[in-house]
């Protein structure tokens, strides 16, 4: 309806379709349509037709000035908010665990940039914690709750976690229908210093833990689903690294009526986290705002 009420000004304004049409880069016909069709839709005359004339209705005459002021209030609202975006400015600095930065963070900011022309956005990875009081940062995302309480913080999700595999090796492997059957299997691993690798898996009251073993092992999420795609094993892991592969097929999720964790303790969850100082600034609010619209899941 809006592209229809502006057509109808332009007609009034015009004087007729034809003149309206090439105003608009439209065909006369087509602005005479849809002309139609928003009558049909307001279920009300807006023009007196003649082949000389084209004269507003008493309800076009009222339809034509709240068509106007809707205009304008949308012309206004628009201002506000390229002011408003223009008024962001500055730099603003982001540290962010590597695999969910490089695969969540990463490819947002951009967007970010757009929507703020006037910013600057840094953004490093690294597993090492950062402390905001002393460094450049403003923002760091964290897996796992901060244990400074001075630290403001935002939950951004919990951190659930899929076993998942490739159809390919499933096929080829021992069916799975109990946490028990994983210890038939090759079950690719986060690599941790410990001596044995446990995943823990729940189902209502009933909660098993398997010691799982493997051929391969990493420090991060991103070798494991390249080893899981070329079909070499199984593996439990956050779901967010697993959500595009398991969306397009690449992988598929195994014993799903079970819930599983890679740790004994509740899921942990990926925070947000700023200093007092860090949120006096315009574009930092604006990026946590920004973050939490499109990562949030409280």
């Amino acid at each position: 309806m809006f592209e229809a009420m502006q057509n109808f000004i332009q007609v009034v304004e015009a004087g007729s379709f034809s003149a309206a049409s090439q105003v608009l880069n439209k065909n006369a016909s087509s602005v005479a349509r849809q002309i139609d069709k928003l009558e049909q839709q307001l279920g009300a005359r807006l023009f007196n037709r003649s082949t000389r004339r084209l004269e507003l209705t008493l309800a076009g005459q009222g339809f034509y000035q709240q068509s106007l002021d809707i205009m304008a209030a949308i012309e206004e609202a628009k201002h506000s908010v390229q002011q408003k975006c223009d008024e962001i400015k500055g730099q603003i600095a982001i540290s962010a665990f590597d695999s969910y930065g490089r695969m969540r963070i990463t490819p947002l900011l951009p967007r970010f940039c757009e929507t703020y022309p006037q910013t600057q956005v840094a953004l490093s990875l690294s597993n090492s914690v950062v402390d905001l009081y002393e460094s450049h940062f403003d923002l760091a995302i964290r897996h796992g709750r901060p244990s400074d309480s001075n630290l403001i913080m935002r939950r951004l999700q919990i951190d659930t976690a899929k076993l998942v595999a490739a159809p390919e090796y499933l096929a080829k492997h021992p069916p799975i229908e109990h946490p028990d059957d994983l210890k038939q299997h090759n079950c690719l691993t986060l690599h941790r210093q410990r001596q044995h690798t446990y995943w823990y898996f729940q189902q209502e009251h009933h909660q098993h833990k398997i010691k799982v073993t493997g051929s391969l092992s990493a420090c991060g999420g991103e070798p494991l689903i390249q080893w899981l795609k070329e079909g070499l094993g199984i593996t439990l892991i956050s779901e967010w690294i697993v959500a595009d592969a398991l969306a397009s097929g690449e992988l598929v999720e195994v014993l799903p009526d079970w819930q599983g964790q890679l740790n004994s303790n509740e899921a942990p969850s990926i925070y947000m986290v700023w200093t007092q100082a860090a949120a006096q600034k315009p574009a930092v609010r604006s990026m946590i705002e920004f973050l939490t619209e499109h990562l949030g899941s409280l």
